[in-house]
């Protein structure tokens, strides 16, 4: 099984790394005016402040008993692997978190080292903690699009980063939809994960954002022909009522993108490793990590990862927790927000589309706000219970308590006033017939934390000391005689990346079009290959038979300590602004 590969789109050339000169001005400048105004503002407005408090706050550890999402039903052999066994004393990575980035982590560490090393006594030893349950966060919870944003965001990024860099951007978010068909395909999970190629549609119900978003569709397939080929604008009175949409609706711009049901594809990957690398793959549940600190033993100087079951030490920690990922991370508070969001099951006498459509409503003018659906396929399942074409559908942003929901990062409950909207939104925009709207009714809702970066792009890469708030360890390996554990293998291994932190987090809500390629990036960047982009790996993970990983992997996603210290809870308010 060839696990490493990764589809990556045609490379770009590397391009000058910093913004205009004047954009980088302007925003300096905006967010010196939004930074004195907040100051101001909170003198005299108590809700303000306690607002801007809890975006800088700890998430905590997530609650003990969240909402059930629909995605979760039936729970997965492995759902509650590991909860009574005890952890070892050491690993060489410990991976927090069980969603699609820690999966994308392990699997690939653990493919490229079996592929690659030939002494079972260098074989990588993995660690998974997870807080809850298996896949139990933001990836079991989500709306199940490979959708990703292009023609929208095309001209800030462009404008942010250079048309080169922003066309890599572009090719990297697109390359996930062939990169988890792959992967689903590898291992054996296409019927069980549903994971498919559909038409999808934005929706504009304002004649006014219709006509704005069709001006910024023009430039994309003018600048990005090569990736835009698919893109069609639907407007018309028998377009409307073909697609089956209310007849207010402005307009719609298609074409075609993703779908998967995330739960079953990622603790399907999951077991397939614990069956496969037994003997260096343990995964942990209902174990969350609770400190992590720097200690020497035995001469050999490692990370102490804490949790109420025991202590791991480490050479390598790899933060995969999106939304919560500053508890163990205080640099990150008010870099990488939680916001809590809703999502629903609802169920519609309708089979026509089933399982070919996914959609994204835009109802009013703006794009910062939408809901979005798709809908399951009517039978399949592989393993699991045949679907019956369940409506997925989420969003409720320009209609929930969106202030409320910004810092909350508590999804054993939901926003009372989403789950209101979105349980009538579908008859908003369809035109359903008498017997279809008999029939509808919400079948489950559920909440999920997401993980908003603050600058609009995710962290990844090798975590900075000052982010973390403690030091890595220095000294690793002092001889062969002092480096070995109880089970006689090496610890402190060489051929890794030097000791450290690591984190792969803040998708802003685009998880499934960022997560599983950042995770495969990150676990390079452990394995050693990717030393400052001057060793070359290719897209397989081999050293020096290709291009950089800069060349497909966006750099502007890379954590360094300037972008750490430029971004700020400014750039989120501009954003609602």
């Amino acid at each position: 099984m060839s696990t490493n590969h990764i589809p990556t789109p045609a490379p770009t050339t590397p391009t000058t790394r910093t913004p205009t000169i004047l954009s980088a001005f302007l925003h300096r400048l905006r967010n010196l005016l939004i930074r004195t105004l907040l100051r101001a503002l909170r003198l005299f407005s108590p809700s303000l402040d306690r607002f801007l408090t809890r975006l800088s706050s700890s998430p905590g550890l997530p609650v003990s008993t969240p909402t059930e999402a629909y995605w979760q039903l039936p729970r997965a052999p492995i759902a509650e692997w590991g909860k009574d066994e005890d952890i070892p004393e050491y690993a060489d990575v410990v991976v927090l978190g069980s969603g699609i980035t820690g999966t994308a982590v392990v699997r690939t560490l653990l493919d490229w080292c079996r592929d690659n090393n030939h002494d079972e006594r260098k074989e990588v030893r993995v660690v998974m903690l997870e807080a809850r349950e298996a896949c139990s966060g933001a990836t079991g919870r989500n709306g199940g699009h490979i959708t990703p944003v292009l023609y929208d965001q095309y001209p800030e990024l462009k404008d942010a980063f250079g048309a080169e860099t922003a066309a890599q951007i572009i090719r990297f978010r697109l390359g996930h939809l062939e990169a988890l068909l792959e992967a689903a395909r590898e291992e054996g999970l296409l019927e069980d994960s549903q994971c498919r190629r559909v038409d999808t549609f934005d929706v504009f119900l304002s004649k006014e954002q219709f006509g704005e978003s069709k001006r910024k569709l023009e430039m994309y397939l003018k600048e990005l022909p090569e990736v835009s080929k698919e893109y069609r604008i639907r407007e018309g009175e028998e377009v409307i009522k073909e697609l089956q949409l209310k007849e207010n609706m402005a307009g719609c711009i298609s074409t075609r993108a993703g779908a998967v049901h995330p739960y079953r594809l990622v603790t399907g990957i999951l077991s397939r490793l614990l069956r496969e690398y037994s003997s260096t793959f343990r995964l942990f549940t209902r174990t969350p990590c609770t400190s992590i600190s720097v200690s020497i033993r035995d001469e050999v100087e490692l990370y102490e990862v804490t949790t109420p079951r025991g202590t791991i030490r480490a050479q390598h920690v790899v933060h995969a927790t999106n939304g919560w990922v500053s508890h163990l991370l205080p640099g990150m508070r008010g870099k990488i927000v939680p916001a809590r969001g809703t999502m629903t099951t609802q169920t519609v006498k309708n089979e026509s589309w089933a399982g070919g459509r996914s959609f994204v409503f835009f109802p009013e003018v703006g794009t910062n706000a939408f809901d979005y659906l798709t809908q399951l396929p009517v039978g399949g399942g592989g393993r699991y219970p045949s679907s019956e074409g369940e409506m997925m559908l989420g969003g409720a942003f320009a209609n929930g308590n969106v202030i409320e929901e910004m810092g909350n990062a508590d999804d054993g409950g939901w926003d009372q006033k989403a789950g209101r909207y979105l349980s009538g939104a579908l008859d908003r925009y369809f035109a359903w017939s008498e017997k279809e709207k008999e029939e509808e009714r919400v079948k489950k809702l559920w909440s999920g934390v997401l993980g908003i970066s603050v600058d609009g792009q995710p962290w990844v890469g090798r975590v900075p000391e000052v982010v973390a708030g403690r030091g890595a360890p220095r000294r690793v390996g002092l001889g062969a005689e002092k480096t070995e554990g109880s089970d006689g293998r090496e610890m402190g291994r060489g051929d890794l990346a030097g000791p450290g932190e690591w984190m792969a987090c803040g998708y802003s809500g685009e998880g499934m079009v960022h997560a599983w390629l950042s995770g495969k990036a990150l676990a390079y960047m452990v394995l050693g290959l990717d030393k400052e982009e001057t060793e070359k790996v290719d897209a397989d993970g081999r050293r020096g038979a290709g291009d950089e990983l800069g060349r497909w992997f966006p750099w502007v996603y890379r954590v360094s300590e300037k972008r750490w210290a430029g971004a700020g809870i400014e750039d989120l308010i501009a954003w609602f602004v």
